[in-house]
């Protein structure tokens, strides 16, 4: 399984759009390997969608994005685990060991995915939503979210 993590220096940059380089990693035989950087697109969502696909990345690791950004991500069958945060290799290494729960250590504070436990009233929370998308989305892959 290869993951992106949109990274400004060697941490995962707070915002997607701040981000300055994606960072690729592969998953084979329980093992991490870094599998090269890329810089990250200037021109918005639609030209990172292009890059990951041709990359062939099946997991994007982000800070913060937009409702917007995270919607065209996942409909164009980009699974994203975002509101994650803290030095890339340890968020890397995390993800390696645990898969996406690991990332649960890493995630920033606000109304990310699960954070709001339902108190957001109004439209609405749509984190388990999003979630439960996201996953099936890795599933329909052939890959386990755990992985």
């Amino acid at each position: 399984m290869l993951v992106c993590l949109a990274c400004y220096g060697d941490r995962v940059a707070a915002l997607l759009e701040t981000a300055t380089q994606l960072r690729l990693y592969r998953k084979e035989d329980g093992a991490l390997h870094p599998c090269g950087d890329l810089p990250a697109p200037e021109t918005g969502v639609l030209a990172l969608i292009d890059l990951l696909t041709e990359t062939g990345a099946d997991l994007l690791v982000c800070g913060g994005l937009s409702g917007c950004a995270l919607a065209a991500l996942v409909q164009s069958g980009v699974a994203v685990a975002p509101w994650v945060g803290g030095a890339a290799s340890d968020v890397a290494n995390a993800w390696a060991t645990a898969g996406l729960p690991g990332l649960d250590a890493f995630r920033l504070p606000g109304c990310g995915l699960g954070n709001c436990r339902g108190r957001r009233m109004g439209a609405g929370c749509r984190a388990r939503a999003v979630k439960a998308l996201r996953v099936r989305k890795l599933n329909e892959k052939g890959s386990v979210p755990n992985e």
